[in-house]
């Protein structure tokens, strides 16, 4: 899957449109503004960490060319999209100066608190990349990341031991950022020359397995030098850590874009159906002529429209009045997906029902993880699985 921003488009249009209308419910219209400013915005990527982790030489190597550079510093620095190379600068005393360049060949004023840096690179305009510096005393650390966790999409934590008190202070994140955000050891080529490595990757499989989506250990100098050379070094690129860092990188990044295009699908569904292509539109009479189905694949299809209409029905109820009530919400798409598998388990076995029962499990796992969250944001997920299972078994009764 590889979500382009053209994808995002006729959604985005269409959600516009209905919120534009004026006359939805305070709450549906709240969701559906926070979906809108989603879908418009570039993904937030944020490289943090305390001072000295490499943070500078992992955001050169995924932008593939020095931009940064390796001066230390002490303000936060954004890289977004821009026309041609420049550095805005914001000062203490609230000056803002323009330099044209890149960071790595500039000396900024001592007094710099954010340094923007503009690059014109297309990726950029959809995906925009933070390093964020954790300074001070333990609260102000404390407090720093939790307006990280808040203001991004995905995390980028840089270390190169994890020590205790980095494990300390990640504990204090919201498990809803952890679950997009990747623990990165910098510097591995010298833990390998240490011969550390291994051990240390021991040691995070317990500490970090359930803090993080994953563990990268990255070389960031040999990553960058593996993309700027000609002709280019593949194999030094996947040796360097930095080929898989930045595909799971990318992929968590298409996962959040493919939930919120379900999610705005589902609100223009249900609240802009004037002005919103038909989405699952019935098959067209043409279909009669085609063999009979399955009793299989009659079945399975009789199971999905049982899933369609209810969850129609489900969002009918909750949206009715004030928007989605967690409970009643959460507990009505358990009571459908369970109806669906006991649907498939009254099915002849064969593998398309084998592959539907095990989408359909995993449906439930994903569910009970929903309903441990307990608040609108699970409700909205929960919902929103189903939708994307119904269009899984769709999928899944074509092959």
């Amino acid at each position: 899957m590889s979500l382009h921003h053209k994808d995002l488009e006729p959604v985005a249009g269409q959600l516009r449109y209905t919120l534009d209308q004026g006359d939805l419910p305070s709450k549906p219209a709240g969701w559906g503004s926070q979906l809108l400013q989603r879908l418009c915005r570039p993904v937030r990527i944020a490289v943090t960490g305390l001072p000295e982790t490499g943070k500078s030489a992992v955001m050169d190597m995924l932008l593939g060319h020095v931009a940064l550079g390796r001066k230390p510093t002490n303000w936060q620095v954004e890289v977004c999209f821009g026309t041609h190379p420049q550095v805005v600068v914001e000062t203490a005393e609230g000056e803002h100066l323009r330099y044209q360049g890149v960071l790595a060949d500039l000396d900024l004023p001592e007094n710099t608190i954010l340094a923007r840096q503009f690059l014109p690179e297309a990726h950029l305009q959809w995906q925009t990349y933070c390093e964020l510096p954790l300074l001070g005393q333990r609260e102000e650390q404390e407090a720093a990341l939790h307006r990280i966790a808040q203001t991004s999409d995905v995390i980028l934590w840089c270390s190169q031991e994890f020590l205790p008190h980095e494990q300390a202070l990640w504990a204090s994140v919201p498990d809803r950022s952890k679950d997009h955000s990747f623990l990165v050891f910098t510097m591995a080529d010298r833990q390998i020359m240490r011969g550390t490595l291994t051990g240390l990757l021991q040691t995070a499989e317990t500490t970090a397995a359930e803090e993080f989506l994953g563990v990268y250990p990255v070389a960031a100098i040999q990553g960058l030098t593996a993309q700027k050379t000609l002709p280019p070094a593949p194999d030094l690129w996947r040796s360097s850590g930095g080929q898989r860092l930045q595909e799971d990188v990318q992929h968590q990044i298409e996962l959040g874009r493919a939930s919120d295009l379900d999610q705005a699908q589902m609100f223009v569904q249900q609240y802009g159906a004037v002005y919103a292509e038909q989405i699952d539109q019935p098959q067209d009479p043409i279909c009669d002529t085609r063999p009979r189905q399955s009793s299989v694949t009659s079945g399975l299809a009789h199971a999905i429209a049982q899933l369609q209409s209810g969850a129609e029905d489900m969002l009918a109820q909750a949206n009715a009045k004030d928007g989605p009530q967690v409970g009643p919400v959460l507990e009505q798409c358990m009571q459908l997906i369970q109806n669906l598998s006991n649907s498939i388990e009254d099915l002849p076995v064969s593998e398309l029902s084998t592959s539907a029962q095990q989408a359909v499990q995993e449906g439930e796992e994903m569910l009970l993880l929903c309903q441990l969250e307990e608040d609108e944001n699970a409700a909205i997920d929960a919902v929103t699985l189903l939708f994307q299972l119904k269009k899984e078994l769709s999928t899944e009764s074509l092959r």
